[in-house]
């Protein structure tokens, strides 16, 4: 298996090549525009693709890649690397992707493929952004979808969405509705052996997961005490259930499970802005959402009965305000300001029950309450020093108090950080961008590293920690985009890492409460430091001179390589769960003429190893592909199908009777899941 894994990573990074090489060849000079740093993308650009939505015109931009942000928490530094009318929409939940699929193409004005700041644009780090610019009167819009998916193994997963906007006179309104649900089948088959390498186990698992999702979202936009304001709103539904019995061949006798999750999530955005004397423009923002998660697990074997019972209740509140300056003209160039804070208060309600045989067990943190307040203030000016040169400085203070009580004892820590960025963008010749940037960051600390844990089937215990701190890095990343005819494209990207305070797992002896018997936790800390650097080439080639009109040949590999000192053996090693290398590849064709495009995907699967104080694992998959096919008869109707073929994919963990530096293995379990292939047809109607 793990030769047919390298003979896969090797054609990838062969046909990545290809196109690499030849657009070497293809590179086409074209016009400069007025504004180096400013790619306008008219709808006339687009046509010949006949997009539905501004997600369909963003994904047809050359160089691009899109970028849909982070979940940390706090809005600074999360942004995805797309805005809308030149702000970023107020919402959580709501992906960036999901809010530009409900734009309709026909209220799109342009697109501005903006880099280092220009035109005022808040980069917030990125090299690259996506304005999406609307019409300021594209009158009563919308859309009604339907997709039916079919698995190989006979069952069908539904999905419906609706959709409308109206935009006229300065004010728009947003509304959209969404579900899906479905069921899949688990075919799994797990092996353990012993470390002679003798069977003791072999089980087959026969289970059924099914699942329901539901979402609602509204907007308003419109003008309100001298400027203009954005209300979100979004209320969202999860719930899944499994259920699934293993019969074990050997050495004999049934193991069941059962897992019942039901998650609600209501959040609520504002956004108003205003100009101000002296071209200065006034941003404030406001942001509000509640979670409540539910979860049911049994897990029952001839050896023990287990339960585990957990609610957990959280949110998350956030005011901001930015002031931005107008461009000063100065002998050295434009130069621009922008300030601003946030202040952030995040809360999670953590309640857990764990029964064994049935009797309660407790462990530290199974009911923990943390509270963390945060605020961070920046600044940020950009420097147009000449017409082929710009750069951008921002200076960030991160200020946060973090405090946890619960029955893993109580700590409060706090905590502040000076982050530093820099931006530099070079256009050495048209279409040529090179670009540099240097920052601090601070990870947000996993508020789960401050509760319970519990894994029945290796006796493994998790003890909340309520004594750590965030890891903290410096990043270094280099840049080239070469764009060449109308579609192509080439973009290497090399990206370095310097980590501090990183946090790993170690293991520790306590009495448990209402214990006199002390217990081996696994507990998280901060073990020390660690770098990583990562090399991505990606390349858009089209195939026109070759022979297929309209067809392009688009492909991705990275590499990455990371080290670090392993806190349990403090031997070196990469980072734990990181994937080494990887690649994609796409080839596509528009037909203008049978208003047809179709296209054809595959990529490397994924392959990783985790390191804990008690196991070492190993996940692998094979190559995943796709076939795709739309066709658009007229502006109202998109009707698509495809195939998606799975791949199978193996995992295995060796369980140590102690830490991995003085321990020996217990056993090696290994088991093998056999993926789902599925087709789809999707039909949308526009108005």
């Amino acid at each position: 298996m793990a030769g047919t894994r390298g003979r896969w990573r090797l054609l990838g990074a062969s046909v990545l090549l290809l196109p690499a090489l030849l657009a070497g060849a293809a590179f086409a000079q074209t016009p400069v525009p007025a504004d180096p740093n400013v790619t306008p993308y008219a709808p006339s650009y687009f046509t010949e693709f006949r997009p539905v939505t501004a997600w369909d015109m963003i994904s047809r931009i050359p160089g691009f890649q899109f970028d849909g942000g982070t979940s940390a928490r706090g809005f600074a530094g999360t942004a995805g690397n797309v805005l809308i009318d030149g702000e970023r929409p107020p919402t959580r939940s709501d992906a960036l992707s999901t809010v530009l699929s409900r734009i309709p193409a026909s209220q799109v004005l342009r697109i501005d493929i903006v880099r280092a700041g220009a035109g005022g644009i808040d980069m917030q780090g990125k090299s690259v952004v996506a304005n999406v610019i609307r019409r300021p009167d594209a009158g009563v819009t919308g859309a009604m979808s339907s997709t039916m998916t079919l698995t190989d193994q006979g069952r069908l997963q539904p999905s419906v969405s609706i959709q409308a906007q109206r935009q006229r006179d300065g004010r728009s309104m947003d509304g959209s509705f969404r579900f899906n649900a479905g069921s899949q089948e688990s075919d799994n088959v797990r092996e353990r052996r012993n470390p002679s390498g003798d069977v003791i186990m072999i089980g087959l698992d026969d289970g059924a997961f099914e699942y329901s999702t539901a979402e609602a979202t509204g907007v308003y936009e419109g003008p309100f005490g001298g400027g203009r304001i954005r209300a979100n709103a979004l209320i969202n539904y999860n719930g899944s259930l499994y259920e699934g019995a293993e019969t074990l061949i050997l050495p004999g006798g049934q193991e069941s499970s059962l897992s019942d999750a039901v998650r609600w999530r209501g959040e609520a955005g504002l956004r108003w802005t205003r100009s101000l004397p002296r071209g200065m423009n006034l941003e404030l923002v406001g942001f509000q959402s509640v979670t409540d998660n539910n979860n049911t697990s049994q897990y029952d074997t001839p050896a023990f009965t287990s339960d585990v019972l957990s609610d957990q209740l959280s949110g998350e509140s956030i005011l901001g305000a930015t002031l931005k300056f107008a461009d000063l003209e100065t002998g050295f160039g434009d130069i621009s300001f922008e300030t601003g804070t946030e202040a952030a208060l995040n809360w999670v309600d953590s309640s857990s029950a764990y029964t064994f045989d049935d009797s309660p067990l407790l462990l530290p943190g199974d009911d923990t309450r943390v509270e963390e307040l945060r605020s961070e203030t920046f600044i940020t000016a950009r420097w147009a020093a000449r017409a082929d040169l710009s750069v951008e400085a921002n200076l960030r203070y991160e200020l946060s108090s973090i405090t946890a009580t619960g029955t893993a004892g109580e700590g409060e820590t706090s905590l502040g950080y000076l982050k530093p960025r820099l931006n530099l963008t070079w256009t050495p010749a048209p279409r040529n961008t090179v670009t540099f940037k240097l920052e601090k960051n601070v990870d947000q600390l996993s508020f789960g590293a401050f509760t319970a844990s519990a894994a029945f089937a290796t006796g493994i215990f998790g003890r909340g920690n309520p004594d750590i701190r965030p890891a903290q890095t410096w990043l270094a990343t280099a840049r080239y985009e070469r764009l060449f005819d109308r579609q192509g494209s080439f973009v290497a990207e090399f990206i370095h890492e310097d980590f501090s305070d990183v946090l790993g797992t170690v293991v520790i002896q306590e009495i448990p409460p209402g214990g006199t018997t002390p217990r081996t936790f696994n507990i998280t800390r901060n073990v020390g430091t660690a770098t990583r650097d990562k090399l991505t080439l990606s390349s858009r080639l089209p195939l026109d001179r070759f022979g297929l009109d309209g067809g392009i040949l688009a492909g991705q590999v990275y590499y990455r390589w990371s080290n670090t000192t392993d806190p349990v053996t403090f031997e070196d090693r990469r980072l734990s769960g990181e994937q080494v290398s990887g690649w994609s590849i796409a080839l596509s064709q528009n037909l203008v003429a049978e208003r047809i495009s179709w296209s054809v995907s595959a990529n490397s699967g994924s392959e990783g190893r985790s390191f804990s104080p008690s196991t070492l694992s190993n996940f692998r998959s094979d190559p995943t592909a796709s076939l795709n096919i739309t066709w658009r008869p007229d502006a109202t109707w998109s009707i698509s199908g495809g195939f998606y073929i799975a791949s199978d994919s193996e995992s295995d963990f060796t369980l140590f009777n102690a830490p991995r530096n003085v321990g020996t293995p217990v056993y090696t379990e290994t088991s093998r899941s056999f993926g789902s292939s599925q087709a789809y047809v999707s039909v949308r109607r526009s108005f």
